[in-house]
């Protein structure tokens, strides 16, 4: 029993399970030729292990990987992070501009979330079959059209062709992104950047919020899309440049993270072998490194030579694996009522006794964003030393469930962010308190995705585009029913019953984690052998090579 995580009698090695630490676990004389960290962390074994190709996304120099990430990052802020939230502050004045009900013009970003959510499996079929670059491209080029629609003329038609089609953007960069963390940084390395993701896709939207308010009141709503557009072709510029296809097809034997079997010793005897042979031995057989011109393909190959129709269901295959479940439904959840809190603040604080306008409404947004700004500085600093820890004294031995142990704070903040939040919007408190309080449950929201995004990433690497589709496609669902009758939730029955609504099952998500981090290893060994993926050769894998 590894820190409270049951042990599994089923299998010798369950996947996700990874050697971390090998001085803690006493076996440096196995694992001496793996390849290690450097630095302070030259005593963590690298998992997975990185091959001998140049093009393995593993073995790009740091610099590289961290500027992808940057680039995605601004492509997740846009297409995703401002795209669902660009018209949060504006909506009350924009019913009253083209006549229609604040209801109906809510939903217009309701049918974009729609055409998000939609998408997803397609994404998901696309980026299994032929990579992640030519949906990452696709899916700016989708936002690109429809701003260009939304800045020809103020109409509500326009409007809702422009976002409908806006919504075909978001997919890729609010999933696929997470798993392209995967594809380049080993276990140790994730926390940062996934907690950083984190903050660009639900924190950053409320600076969206404040930013999109103040242009709407000054500039008007043609402005707004103008601006949106000048930031979206550089980004596309930018991805199209340095952001090659993260993909790859390693040798099975180096995924010692999503292994069956505990071939750490076969590895290394394998990679002692290696080393011999090419002492002596020219290395043809090790790919030429690809050139900056190479790099820029759009179509790179087949990563599987399965039907895309396969692939359609993939993402709700991941609903019968428990413990993957568990990580959609909850950072899904945690998700929607977060945008289902900024749904409702246009309705609410365009009233008395606060009688906002869009400006004022979208500088709410500040507690928010500098309560997400704090969870994610938080989980981004402790979360890789604290599993580093907790792999040390497990004897070196790293679980996937240790991430769920963030689910703690989570609870303690959504409830008390909530609770609280919808109390103080209730009696009519100082806006500033609201802000205030709408900062602390983004901090308990924040943890709690980061807590189960990092748990599925580090537990069910090889399923992550599933995954993480199925969690895009399950909020933005969430999302667009909340965007159909929050505000006629709160009309009638007023704010605070529908945010005591998501402080309980926010906090009945997060004590969830307990039984889940409890058992969550016999929940992954009993995945692995009833595998749907697997069964249905659903996988993308390179093949296990023999040494030359």
């Amino acid at each position: 029993m590894g820190l409270g995580v049951l042990e599994d009698n089923k299998l010798t090695h369950v996947p996700g399970t990874v050697l971390l630490n090998d001085q803690a676990a006493d076996v440096e004389n196995i694992t001496s030729t793996l390849k290690h960290g450097t630095g302070k962390n030259a005593h963590i074994v690298l998992s997975p292990q990185p091959s001998e190709d140049p093009n393995d996304p593993l073995n790009w120099p740091m610099w590289k990987k961290e500027l992808i990430v940057a680039i995605l990052c601004l492509g997740a802020m846009l297409n995703a992070g401002t795209n669902g939230p660009f018209l949060n502050a504006s909506y009350f004045v924009i019913a009253q501009q083209v006549n229609k009900p604040l209801t109906t013009v809510v939903l217009v970003s309701g049918y974009n979330l729609l055409a998000a959510g939609a998408s997803g499996p397609i994404i998901c079929a696309v980026s299994r079959k032929y990579g992640k670059r030519p949906a990452y491209l696709a899916s700016t080029l989708f936002c690109i059209i429809g701003t260009a629609i939304g800045q020809a003329k103020i109409s509500y038609n326009y409007l809702l062709a422009a976002r409908i089609i806006q919504g075909f953007s978001t997919s890729a960069f609010e999933s696929l992104i997470v798993a392209s963390v995967g594809d380049m940084y080993f276990v140790h390395q994730r926390g940062l950047r996934i907690g950083f993701i984190n903050f660009i896709l639900n924190a950053a939207s409320s600076l969206a919020s404040i930013i999109c308010g103040v242009v709407f009141a000054d500039l008007g709503w043609l402005w707004l899309f103008h601006m949106f557009q000048i930031f979206l072709v550089v980004q596309f510029i930018l991805m199209f440049l340095f952001c090659p296809e993260t993909a790859y097809l390693r040798d099975t034997r180096y995924e010692t993270d999503t292994a069956m079997d505990d071939n750490l010793g076969d590895l290394a005897k394998y990679e002692k072998e290696h080393q011999e042979v090419v002492v002596g031995v020219d290395a043809a057989n090790v790919p030429k490194k690809k050139t900056f011109v190479q790099e820029l393909a759009i179509y790179t190959g087949k990563y599987s030579e399965d039907n895309m129709l396969k692939y359609l269901a993939g993402p709700f295959i991941t609903l019968l694996n428990p413990a993957a479940c568990y990580a959609i439904i909850t950072s899904g959840l945690l998700n929607s009522w977060y945008v289902g809190s900024a749904i409702i603040l246009a309705g609410v604080f365009s009233g008395p006794p606060w009688n906002f306008g869009p400006a004022e409404i979208g500088y709410l947004g500040a507690g928010p964003f500098v309560g997400g700004m704090i969870g994610s500085i938080f989980v981004g600093w402790a979360s890789d030393p604290i599993i580093k820890y907790m792999g040390k004294r497990n004897k070196g031995v790293y679980e996937p469930e240790f991430r769920l142990i963030f689910m703690s704070l989570a609870c303690v903040f959504c409830g008390l962010g909530m609770f609280l939040f919808g109390y103080a919007m209730s009696v009519g408190a100082n806006a500033i308190l609201c802000a205030f309080l709408q900062g602390v449950m983004m901090v308990g929201v924040l943890i709690g995705i980061f807590a189960t995004l990092a748990y599925g990433l580090d537990a069910f690497r090889n399923q992550s585009n599933e995954i993480f589709i199925m969690n895009m496609l399950f909020k933005n669902f969430m999302f667009y029913g909340l965007s159909s009758f929050a505000n006629d939730w709160v009309a009638a029955k007023g704010p605070e019953e529908i945010m005591f609504v998501f402080g309980g099952t926010s906090i009945f998500l997060s004590l969830l984690a307990i039984p889940v981090y409890i058992f969550g290893k016999r929940l992954r060994s009993w995945w692995a052998r009833h595998d749907l993926f697997v069964k249905f050769k659903m996988e993308t894998k390179g093949p296990k090579l023999e040494m030359a």
